[in-house]
């Protein structure tokens, strides 16, 4: 018989107990993960990362090489809707 065999109904039911505990925050825990409301939090907390990480540099300045070809086709992509409603 293994040493756990011999634990007193004491011991079994606080082993019981602890277990239950730890089974509750579980499931809590997953329940939070996957809530959906927290799942699109996390993932545009995520979105935001990404850009700030491609945008940005280390010391928080703009990156102007990925900033300003995006800059000017958003200003280029402007520009030509502007003409075609004059247009027509």
């Amino acid at each position: 018989m293994s040493a756990k065999d011999n634990r007193s109904l004491d011991e079994i039911e606080k082993d019981i107990a602890r277990n239950r505990d730890n089974l509750a925050a579980a499931i809590d825990e997953l329940a939070f993960r996957v809530k959906p409301g927290n799942i699109v939090k996390r993932q545009a907390a995520e979105a935001r990362g990404f850009f700030d990480r491609s945008t940005r540099n280390s010391d928080g300045s703009l990156r102007m090489e990925i900033v300003g070809p995006v800059a000017g086709a958003a200003v280029l992509l402007v520009a030509l809707a502007i003409f075609n409603r004059v247009r027509d």
